[in-house]
């Protein structure tokens, strides 16, 4: 009978420690990964002059944010591990200053590449000058979950114009805000 309790007294401590562990593993997996706070680790082309971090207000809504000077196109990338019920969060925007400016906005995209192959999962036209709804932070939640546990470059690219519509890149002022991968 003492056999038997002390067998039991053992299962049930193997047993809260595996679901310790486990919980607490998953609590590790659950933290964001904030591309700002990553910003000086990340690939930035054509230059890195083109791009700052600051915050940007529009229409009261506040976000950190990377800011780049009008140009044809870039690229930022960032190589990362997603975590199990990955989702990169993102918001787009035009600063408050491109808003009543000549121009044709700005193409907000981005995808994976895992290095062997680059997969889109986005793409995002913003032209307040044209079309005032886009006065605001756009908010885009793509699902990563397909890459979980694997080591990708998530890669964020804007260019001047739509496709086959030249390269305007008049009052271009894009904002990537408050980028991170989170758990959901």
């Amino acid at each position: 009978m003492k056999a038997n309790r002390t067998t039991l007294t053992v299962v049930v401590v193997l047993v809260l420690i595996v679901v310790g562990w486990y919980l607490f593993r998953r609590g590790e997996a659950a933290h964001s990964i904030d591309l700002v706070a990553q910003f000086e680790s990340a690939k930035k082309q054509p230059s890195p002059d083109l791009f700052t971090v600051t915050d940007a207000n529009l229409n009261g809504e506040t976000h950190k944010a990377i800011a780049i000077a009008p140009t044809a196109g870039t690229r930022l990338t960032w190589n990362v591990t997603v975590p199990d019920d990955g989702w990169l969060w993102v918001w787009v925007a035009l600063k408050p200053e491109a808003w009543e400016k000549p121009g044709d906005g700005v193409k907000f995209h981005g995808g994976v590449s895992d290095g062997r192959a680059y997969e889109q999962l986005f793409t995002q036209h913003v032209d307040p000058y044209n079309n005032p709804s886009d006065r605001k932070w756009t908010p885009l939640k793509i699902d990563l979950s397909a890459y979980a546990g694997e080591q990708v470059s998530v890669i964020l690219n804007t260019n001047a114009s739509e496709p086959n519509k030249g390269n305007n890149q008049d009052n271009d002022f894009a904002l990537w805000g408050s980028p991170e991968i989170v758990v959901r």
